[in-house]
């Protein structure tokens, strides 16, 4: 709309302006509102279309529009309408499962500690061997101490027998005193007997600590030729 001012009659006129659109803009703008109308259509059914995949406590798959709750901290995946897996979710550890992953974490630090000190104490495995025998030496000579110990308690122990057993033969009395020798001596023995047992299993436990060890030593070796 413009206002015009007519000189000769001293009037303003207003004129209207109508504009049209033409054919070619008015097909334009359709085509744009149907292009986004379809492309939100698109994007709605593709977001609709897409399903998940998880498996139960049996190891049996399942397919759904959603996971079930007592399967939701599981394993699962996204899958859009062309069974393409665009999502995949790894089950959620437990505080049990994440304090055991912690354990066996701390144990495989411990073992790297270990390999790392065994290849640096030793530079060939018959060295390992020499340790052995260093380490329980003490032990081999306060077994033979034991056993000598014994031998002697055992000497005493038969003479004493004999004695009573000479007395019973002749039909006569076994003092008092060489019965509580007697059992003084037994008791001896039988303590002697258990540090016996007891250096036994600790040269066993040192001989298979160091075998344990060289086993482990000849791996790490192995590795670390067959290591590019």
């Amino acid at each position: 709309m413009e206002r015009l001012f007519d000189p000769l009659s001293q009037r303003q006129t207003v004129r209207l302006t109508v504009r049209t659109y033409t054919p070619a803009f008015s097909s334009l703008w359709i085509l744009c509102v149907m292009l986004f109308i379809c492309s939100t259509q698109s994007a709605q059914a593709e977001g609709s279309g897409r399903i998940v995949k998880w498996k139960d406590e049996k190891g049996v798959t399942h397919y759904g529009d959603s996971i079930p709750t007592q399967y939701i901290n599981r394993e699962n995946s996204l899958i859009n309408r062309q069974g393409i897996t665009v999502k995949h979710n790894k089950p959620v550890e437990s505080a049990s499962n994440q304090e055991e992953l912690a354990k066996i974490e701390y144990a495989k630090s411990e073992q790297a500690k270990k390999d790392k000190a065994l290849l640096g104490a030793f530079t060939n495995a018959n060295e390992i061997d020499l340790a052995l025998e260093r380490n329980i030496q003490l032990d081999k000579i306060a077994l033979e101490n034991l056993q000598q110990e014994r031998a002697n308690h055992q000497k005493s122990l038969d003479t004493k027998k004999a004695i009573a057993a000479s007395l019973e033969k002749k039909k006569k009395s076994v003092p008092t005193e060489l019965k509580t020798e007697i059992a003084k001596e037994e008791s001896l023995i039988e303590g002697i007997d258990h540090k016996i047992a007891g250096r036994n299993d600790a040269i066993e436990a040192t001989r298979q600590r160091f075998g344990d060890d060289k086993k482990r030593y000849l791996l790490l070796k192995s590795q670390a030729g067959k290591t590019p």
